[in-house]
């Protein structure tokens, strides 16, 4: 098979009509391989184990009509495009195809290499421009909740999170822990280096939090050279074993400042709600800043958790 040929699966019991759909194809200027399958089975079996530019399906099949088949696979990824086979007289039934997700259809009777490469060539661009609709769209949804510097979630994600996770933390009962991460002096690589090396160090951190954190936890930029880490299902001992992961992963880092390589430290702040009443976005991020301060001020580089103040209300 050469780079170009494209892979037709039809779907066709009825020898006769798969002998006109292969004498249409190889009389094409276009370069084809074709397999047959007879019955819907025997298709999805094929779409399992072999890849394929496009799908030739006959409405009339055993077991299962071509039409019902359609509906039980429109929408499903890694399906190739599909082309619903007719017979004369089918007017009706190619519109419902049409509306359960085939992108065009044929009827046997008006078959030949030019309407039915045509066809084909048809289906494949517009499945191309689907797929890239489908990829900007997905690219806006990315773009709309990332920081644009470091990757992780902006803050604008982080408060829609903060909101579920307590919702659902209160629900069932389950704990909930919040970090607040801040690079320790990044303002001397700033002053020295320059902004651009220090959003350099910011990004290279923020890979560090990427892998250091669990695919259920929620890892944001906060602002400037804060970060805050959402921790679902995760009480006081988890969150500051997590906490001192991530203390540790950016202090072995060597980041690169240019052409020179620096040393970054983070502080962390963690609090985990020990009662319902404290399971509020702003009392989360209010009581773990309040630890974060905690850590900066006795030394830095370090894990420091809430406690409750002797002065003033919890």
């Amino acid at each position: 098979m050469t780079r170009n040929t494209l892979r037709v699966l039809v779907v066709e019991d009825n020898p006769g009509d798969v002998g006109l759909v292969r004498a249409a194809l190889e009389d094409s200027t276009i370069s084809f391989e074709i397999d047959n399958v007879t019955s819907p089975k025997s298709c999805r079996h094929a779409l399992e184990s072999e890849r394929y530019d496009i799908i030739l399906l006959d409405y009339s099949l055993p077991g299962e009509n071509g039409l019902d088949f359609l509906r039980s696979i429109s929408g499903k990824k890694h399906v190739p495009p599909i082309i619903m086979l007719t017979g004369q007289g089918d007017e009706l039934i190619a519109k419902d195809a049409i509306r359960a997700g085939a992108s065009d259809y044929c009827a046997k009777g008006r078959i030949n290499s030019t309407t039915l490469t045509r066809a084909i060539l048809e289906a494949l661009e517009k499945a191309r421009l689907e797929a890239e609709e489908e990829r900007q769209r997905e690219e806006a949804d990315r773009r709309a909740v990332t920081d644009p510097l470091t990757g992780l979630y902006n803050r604008t994600y982080l408060a829609d999170a903060l909101e579920k996770e307590c919702r659902r933390a209160k629900r069932y009962g389950s704990p909930l822990s919040c970090l607040m991460l801040d690079l320790d002096d990044l303002q001397d690589i700033n002053d020295k280096r320059g902004h651009l090396e220090g959003d350099s160090v910011l990004r290279q951190v923020a890979i560090a939090i990427g892998n250091s954190v669990r695919e259920i936890d929620i890892a944001a930029r906060y602002g400037g050279d804060e970060f805050c880490v959402l921790a679902p299902e995760t009480g006081l001992e988890g969150a500051m074993q997590l906490a001192e992961r991530l203390r540790f992963a950016v202090a072995a880092m060597e980041v690169r400042a240019g052409s020179r390589s620096a040393r970054i430290t983070v502080s962390i702040g963690v609090f985990s709600p020990a009662t319902m009443n404290q399971l509020r976005p702003t009392t989360l991020l209010d009581h773990a800043e309040t630890a974060l301060r905690k850590a900066k001020l006795t030394g830095k580089n370090q894990v420091c958790n809430y406690t409750v103040p002797s002065i003033g209300v919890a």
